[in-house]
């Protein structure tokens, strides 16, 4: 009774409360430590793809200390403050580019919210709190570049993980990144189930690629609804069917103290 009343109350503020030992959702905090765990290796080499302010390396390096980033941000301001930050780390690698499926230039929309910066425009369709965190407020031209490519003119022979968080053009990214694909881990990629971007690929074109590609899904984290509780976006974390990893929470534990 006393658990019953706890929820109806936190109900009222808007608050939804889940124990870590139900096995009923995973917030996005999570995905990072559940990757570090899935990657088997305590020096991975990672592709981290819209990298904005160095979030994935601030937290999944917090996990795996030696990991070395290769960091994309096609936003000026954006790339600029990551290079000052991360400077003095010769671990990472800040590349201010995009990624596709091509190498070349583009348009990049700066939103209101950078978070939601896209090369693609946003979808006009949106609910009215997204669509004013998507409110266009100036374009640039960006170079863009392919996984594969990179790898190649860097003479990185694998790639452990590979992170995008690109704003609808995740697929476009994971097309121009086959080959580096073939000796990858994990990818870590965000997945969309509404077109909030004007000709986004959704989850299922992702899923079939990532399928043909030889992975499997392993979870969805951190889901966002919209109104009348329609399921917006997720981050999907993806695993090489034959990878078996031997990497143990008390590895883990031992490497990060």
């Amino acid at each position: 009774m006393i658990k019953k009343l706890l929820r109806l109350a936190l109900k009222r503020f808007g608050i939804v409360a889940f124990k870590r030992s139900s096995n009923v959702y995973i917030p996005d905090e999570e995905t990072y430590r559940i990757v570090s765990e899935l990657v088997g290796c305590s020096a991975p080499v990672v592709i981290d793809g819209g990298a904005h302010l160095g979030d994935m390396v601030e937290r999944f390096g917090a996990c795996l200390p030696k990991t070395e980033f290769h960091c994309f941000e096609p936003d000026p301001t954006l790339g600029q403050t990551l290079e000052r930050n991360f400077a003095g780390n010769p671990l990472v690698h800040v590349v201010q580019a995009a990624l596709g499926d091509v190498a070349g230039k583009a348009t990049f929309n700066i939103n209101v919210s950078r978070p939601t910066n896209s090369l693609l425009p946003s979808a006009e369709s949106l609910q009215p709190d997204l669509k004013k965190l998507c409110e266009l407020v100036e374009q640039v031209e960006v170079g863009i570049t392919t996984i594969d490519e990179y790898c190649r003119a860097n003479s990185i022979e694998h790639v452990d993980v590979i992170k995008l968080d690109l704003q609808g053009y995740d697929y476009l990214a994971l097309k121009g990144a086959e080959a580096t694909l073939k000796n990858t881990k994990v990818v870590l990629v965000e997945v969309l189930f509404k077109e909030i971007y004007k000709g986004c690929h959704g989850f299922p074109d992702i899923l079939n690629l990532m399928i043909g590609q030889g992975f499997k899904l392993h979870n969805l984290c951190g889901l966002h609804y919209g109104e009348a509780d329609e399921l917006l976006w997720a981050d999907a974390i993806f695993v090489k069917e034959n990878h078996t990893s031997d990497w143990t929470r008390v590895e883990a534990d031992a490497l990060a103290t």
